[in-house]
């Protein structure tokens, strides 16, 4: 975990400069390029123009955007249609400032006018907050209908018909050309001129979402269990055989064999305590416990174990549907011969497997927490496998190895403000006050001394230009001939989000350590398609 001072120096992060014509621009985010970014945050920077000469320009506007991507092949069709490539797109984020000009100077003039921009380099700041939710289902921006030219030729795109509405999902990559989840700021140059190409720049960061509400502990625990029974085969006397049968190598008799009635029968528990949480960059809170059923005068060996994560990641584009299986080994050990008990433990004894086998191993800083959003999905498992041995006097030892998989749910780890958990709290028991309630809460905390008097000063403003305005509310529509009730459970409704952005009107940025988060580099992917605006370069660092 990283502690987060939102005061501290970081160096800048600047995007690649693009343009041409004797105009060009960059974005210049104020947060550091390792930085990881949750909601509440304030991501802020300036937009660096250089002018060889004078230009005259329209507008300069900063837009902080969010993107879920998939793409699949969808299933042929029953008259031998061949499969075609199934694009889907989600405005996931959407958040529009303009920079230039300044609101004194556009005054009275009109949307077409002309500004000058004198030659050198010209600086225009800008500040974001990020909200909780994502906001596909009510943004104007979504991609329409039409032709995408991608690097496999030309492809069919259309607009979703089915939202989500939940907590905005991290950033997600490592499936090229199939899905990817991606957020930066982009910076556009309205040229005044229509034959004088728009300069665009952008430049990518990290997101990883507030953790929601964690339920309090019950005290018991989730397990995954699996019962063996041993059936080792014990060498009887060798019988003798002649001198003579030896030198003309004869083959040997059989050695007699016969089972053991003391074989023993056991039982390997995995266990979570309840709910089954993991945290991101956090050690796995497991116990392996092993039971014996039967007694016997021979002991059991821990022979092997391995701990592995398993993701399952949902991934659909329209009618296309597919999922993909990641698995990362968080530990593994064999040859171990650790003994399990002793000899002289009860029928029915319990023994727990010592935890220091896998204590002080964290989670991947590359496992990205538990999401939905509208066309992609993330569920985890934990898998363990326990190798036992017994080795009750037979030459060769019996060994078996039993899988156990538990359902569990991945966190962020960024824990939300007790301001936060109260104002949610009392927005689900009054919801017709989740707009006005926040700022008597953290007047209450302040009296109350559990919270600086400072604490919400200095929000950022409402955002002067949003072109993602209301609009009514998405309702899923049921194929011809399939009842409502029929469809997916995650797209008949509107899924309850874990925060409402109403709430979060007077939050400041969360103060909370962030894990190390570093999904996997991703470069330019053509078959995901490009912006919705021809032209831009993606400069990804």
């Amino acid at each position: 975990m990283v502690p987060y001072n939102k005061d501290k120096q970081l160096q800048p992060v600047f995007s690649q400069w693009a343009g041409g014509g004797g105009l060009n621009a960059a974005v210049v985010l104020d947060q550091g390029g390792n930085a990881t970014f949750t909601n509440l945050d304030e991501i802020s920077g300036k937009i660096v123009v250089r002018c060889s000469k004078s230009v005259d320009v329209s507008s300069i506007a900063v837009k902080l955007e969010g993107e879920s991507r998939t793409r699949l092949m969808s299933p042929g069709g029953v008259n031998g249609e061949k499969p075609r490539p199934q694009l889907e797109y989600h405005k996931i984020l959407y958040r529009v400032q303009a920079v230039f000009p300044p609101p004194d100077m556009a005054e009275g003039r009109g949307s077409k006018a002309a500004y000058t921009i004198p030659a050198g380099e010209h600086e225009y700041p800008f500040r974001f907050k990020i909200p909780f939710n994502n906001s596909c289902a009510s943004d104007r921006s979504q991609v329409a209908a039409g032709i995408s030219i991608s690097g496999s030729g030309l492809e069919l795109t259309k607009p979703p018909s089915q939202h989500v509405k939940k907590t905005l999902p991290p950033t997600l990559s490592g499936f090229p050309g199939e899905a990817e989840i991606r957020y930066y700021v982009k910076a556009t140059v309205q040229r005044n001129s229509w034959w004088q190409e728009n300069t665009r720049t952008q430049t990518p960061f990290t997101f990883l979402p507030l953790e929601p509400p964690r339920p309090p502990p019950t005290g018991s625990e989730v397990y995954a269990r699996q019962n063996h029974a041993f059936s080792v085969l014990e060498t009887g006397p060798e019988p003798t055989r002649s001198w003579m049968k030896g030198r003309l190598g004869a083959k040997k008799d059989p050695v007699a064999v016969q089972a053991t009635a003391e074989a023993p029968v056991v039982s390997v528990d995995a266990r979570l305590p309840e709910p089954a949480l993991l945290t991101c960059n956090q050690e796995i809170p497991l116990r392996i416990i092993v039971k014996r059923f039967s007694g016997c005068s021979h002991v059991i060996y821990l022979q092997s174990l391995q701990i592995s994560l398993v993701a399952l990641t949902k991934i659909r584009a329209h009618d296309a549907h597919r999922t993909e299986a990641t698995s990362w080994v968080i530990m593994s050990k064999s040859n171990m011969g650790v003994v399990i008990g002793s000899q002289a433990d009860a029928t029915g004894a319990e023994v727990v497997v010592d935890d220091r086998l896998w204590r002080g191993v964290t989670l991947p800083n590359t496992v990205a927490p538990s999401f939905e959003t509208c066309n992609i999905a993330r569920s985890y498992q934990l898998d363990i496998k326990v190798g036992l041995s017994y080795p009750a006097g037979a030459s060769e030892p019996q060994t078996v190895v039993l899988p156990l998989r538990l359902d569990t749910e991945v966190l962020s780890g960024i824990t939300p403000p007790a301001a936060l958990l109260e104002a949610v709290a009392l927005a689900k028991s009054n919801p017709r006050r989740t707009s006005t309630m926040t700022a008597p809460v953290l007047d209450k905390l302040k009296t109350e001394g559990r919270m600086p008097a400072e604490f919400g000063a200095g929000q950022v403003p409402s955002t002067p230009m949003d072109e993602a305005g209301p609009s009514e509310p998405f309702q899923p529509r049921a194929r011809p001939g399939v009842a409502a009730d029929a469809l997916p459970p995650a797209y008949t409704r509107e899924a309850p989000p874990s925060y409402e952005d109403a709430v979060a009107t007077n939050m400041p940025p969360v103060s909370a350590p962030r894990p190390d988060y570093a999904p996997p580099l991703s470069a330019d992917d053509d078959l995901l398609g490009r912006d919705e605006k021809r032209g831009w370069v993606d400069h990804r660092q």
